[in-house]
């Protein structure tokens, strides 16, 4: 799982790379996005500007924004393909203060 940190006020997009994952032929459809906290509560509304990932590509991306100081989030990606097939994908947000 990757993992990057941000600061609380930070708010920027951050893209998940799936090409060493598409099948031959297939491409990125659609995606939808969601934010856990640790005691798995969907904090998608506080953490993410929407849970519409853009796809550009082999990418999708998401703008992720706020976050409690010293708190991981796992940001799930679940993104469809041309060929009906369906990714997942994790990250994890660690927002510390600098």
């Amino acid at each position: 799982m990757q993992v990057f940190s941000k600061q609380p006020g930070e708010a920027y997009s951050v893209a998940l790379e799936f090409s060493g994952k598409l099948p031959t032929g297939a491409s990125l459809n659609s995606g939808t996005v969601a934010a856990y906290d640790p005691a798995g509560t969907d904090v998608s509304s506080t953490v993410l500007s929407g849970t519409t990932a853009t796809i550009s590509g082999t990418q999708a991306l998401i703008k992720v924004q706020a976050g409690t100081h010293g708190v991981d989030y796992r940001i799930r990606f679940l993104v469809t393909l041309t060929n009906t097939d369906v990714l997942e994908e994790d990250l994890t947000m660690r927002v510390r203060n600098a």
